[in-house]
């Protein structure tokens, strides 16, 4: 008997034609299961609030306690997102990673200023709100690129996800703390801290690291900053416009 035919068509996610595959068989991210395990959505959002609020807390309190150069590391947009990336890395779908960084990034709000408070420190309503805005943009952002580092199949989308997160701390570094603030030891740990990201992360990115070409995923993730950094760098101009 001869053997039945493939069907003509099978089930497809709304990613699958955008080319973001996992590593095992290639299969598109997003069905049960996934291709690297990881959370599914419940425990992944309720993640994100935790690590959101614990984060927020902390950094009220690290202000106060880390040295020069290294203080600036708790009041910066860059560690606010890291995160939100971090989160979006654990996340199994795409949504559930997007969602995860909004949730981090509101979650760092509430508890950065619950504590703020409870330390007798005044807490402005408009910053608030201002500081709740940027994480409903950058929240998603950073998200979705732990998502695309940890999952995305081909090596130039993995490797924006790497060079996203780099790119944050270099262009805070460079034009925040090295062109507005003119804080030059705070500038060198952002942008060195970034460059290591934007190297670590593009080696160890799920495309880089299952096709055997870490050095070609530092080169991709590098190449990609080129396109990251002005963004990066316009962002970290509106910020301090919309602050000052």
């Amino acid at each position: 008997m001869s053997r039945p035919a493939a069907p003509p068509t099978s089930p497809r996610t709304p990613w699958a034609g955008l080319g973001w595959r996992t590593e095992r068989s290639g299969e598109p991210d997003g069905g049960p299961g996934g291709g690297l395990g990881g959370l599914g959505a419940a425990p992944v959002l309720g993640a994100a609030v935790l690590i959101g609020v614990g984060w927020g807390a902390a950094t009220s309190g690290l202000q106060t306690v880390l040295p020069w150069p290294f203080a600036g590391l708790a009041n910066a947009v860059g560690p606010w997102v890291a995160p939100a990336f971090l989160v979006g890395a654990w996340s199994r779908r795409p949504w559930a990673a997007v969602l995860a960084g909004v949730l981090v990034c509101f979650g760092e709000v509430a508890g950065y200023y619950a504590v703020s408070a409870a330390r007798g420190f005044g807490v402005n309503p408009a910053t608030v709100v201002m500081w709740t805005a940027t994480g409903v943009l950058g929240g998603p952002v950073l998200g979705m690129a732990g998502w695309c580092w940890r999952r995305a199949r081909p090596s130039r989308v993995a490797a924006l996800g790497a060079a996203l997160l780099g790119g944050v701390f270099l262009a805070e570094g460079a034009v925040t703390y090295g062109v507005y603030l003119r804080y030059t030891g705070d500038a060198v740990v952002f942008c060195v801290l970034g460059a290591v990201l934007v190297a670590v992360l593009g080696a160890t990115a799920s495309a880089a690291r299952a096709g055997g070409a870490r050095a070609r995923g530092v080169g991709a993730a590098a190449a990609w900053l080129l396109l990251v950094l002005p963004l990066g760098a316009a962002g970290e101009v509106l910020l301090h416009l919309v602050v000052t």
